[in-house]
Order: structure tokens, then sequence, then C-alpha cells
């Protein structure tokens, strides 16, 4: 069996879509399953069967495959993908002190995270950990003044909030406790100058004189019941189709 493994940061791909029936199928089929099964027609017969089948179907999006396939084939063509955009360059710069400058703002004694998180196929390692809140926090600086998201009903990224579902629930295998909140934080802090482009004005990259208020947005997400199901669906399948194309790959 081929030995897959999906990152936290990535992974966002193999939860998108919904399993099952929607809204308006679910109460089509309550209304058919309330009546006696002698009342039903041989049309209403067969839409139950169908409805029953597509309750428990579980299936991976054009996007999930396209990710697995992507990982196979850095597997089989050894080759590893880099990420050396500025943004990602200024996040992994500006995290220590973006985490110093929450603590200042929020009385906290956060720390960056030191241990690396993995379940089964799963791995990934969180930002911050909060014992007492049981709660992940995860900081993304953003690129600058017009890229920060100034309110939270801005902040709409399926992404991170996987990324985030994915480390509350390793963090509950790992731990047998009950990890179920995420608070995704953006944090503005200065660029670098040596990352800030010619091309852009320097005062979209300087904010230490801002209000810090105008300085961090935040959302926050819940580990479901529903969320859990999924994911634990979703990665089986994920395995199932890795390995069906691990050996396509092997044995063309």
């Amino acid at each position: 069996m081929f030995d897959i493994r999906f990152r936290a940061s990535t992974a966002a791909p193999l939860f998108l879509g919904e399993d099952g029936l929607t809204d308006k199928q679910q109460e089509e089929f309550d209304k058919l399953l309330a009546k006696p099964t002698d009342k039903l027609t041989d049309i209403q017969k067969a839409k139950v069967n169908e409805l029953l089948a597509k309750r428990d179907e579980v299936k991976l999006s054009k996007g999930a495959k396209t990710h697995i396939e992507e990982l196979v084939d850095q597997h089989v063509y050894e080759y590893t993908p880099t990420f050396d955009s500025k943004e990602t360059k200024k996040g992994i710069m500006m995290e220590s002190y973006a985490i110093d400058f929450l603590n200042t703002q929020w009385f906290a004694n956060f720390n960056k995270a030191e241990v690396s998180y993995k379940h089964g196929p799963l791995g990934g390692h969180p930002d911050i950990e909060d014992n007492d809140e049981k709660m992940i926090v995860d900081i993304k600086c953003s690129w600058s003044k017009k890229t920060f998201p100034k309110l939270p009903r801005f902040i709409d990224n399926s992404t991170y909030e996987w990324q985030g579902k994915l480390y509350l629930y390793m963090k509950s295998k790992m731990t047998g406790e009950d990890w179920r909140k995420f608070r995704l934080v953006y944090v503005l802090m200065n660029t670098p100058e040596e990352l800030i482009p010619e091309w852009e004005q320097d005062d979209l990259h300087y904010v230490d004189h801002l209000d810090p208020k105008h300085r961090i947005t935040y959302v926050e997400y819940e580990l479901t019941d529903d969320d859990i199901k999924k994911i634990e669906s979703r990665v089986k399948m994920a395995l199932e189709y890795a390995n069906e194309y691990f050996n396509q790959l092997t044995n063309k």
C-alpha cells in the first residue's frame, strides 16, 4: 500500500463539496419514509432507494483528486515543490514578532507550538496551542495594508478553516482530549524592507504607527461531529484513490 501524507496546510481540497443529501433531498426523503411502505408507488419506492444510496455516498471532488495525484507524482518522480513567494517569506520572518504583538494586545502568554502533529496519514505543525481553552490559534501575517482583512466578515478561506479543523482533529486523537476551537488570526506587521518590491509604495507596508485594533482581525471555527465524520470518510476515500493512482502509474 502506498504511504501518502496529507499536510493540514494544503489538505483542504479533500473536503470540498458536500456528501450525502441536500436539505431539499433530505426533506423529500423524510416525507417518503413517513408513508406506509404499501402506500408508496413504484416511482416513490425507486426514489427512496435512490435517496438512500445518495445519503451514504462519499465522493472526492475533482480538486481533491488533483491534489492527491500531485502528492503521488512527487513521490514517484522524486521532486519537492517549493513555496518561495514574498508573502510566504514575510509570514516566516514576522511570525515570532506577530505572536509577541498578540501577547501585548491580548495580555496573553502565547508561544510557538513545539510539537508537530501526526495521526494516520495526517500531519502538520500549528502555530499556537492554548491549553486552557483547548484552542488552536493560527496566525497569518498579511502582505500589506491592502490585503489585510479589515473585518471578520472579509475572512472567508476554506483552506485555513480546514487547516485548523485538521489540527483540532489530530490534537484530539493524539491526546484523548476534546479540542474543538480554532481561532484564525490575521495580523498586520511591518514588511521587511528587503521584501518590498520597488513598484509598491512603502506606506502600504509600514504599520507600527497604526492603532493596534486596526492591525488584528480574527474569526473562530468549531470542529463539529459532522466535521469529524467528514474528515474520516474523506481521508479513507483519499487513501483509496492514492493507491489506485499509484498503481496506475507504476503498472502502466
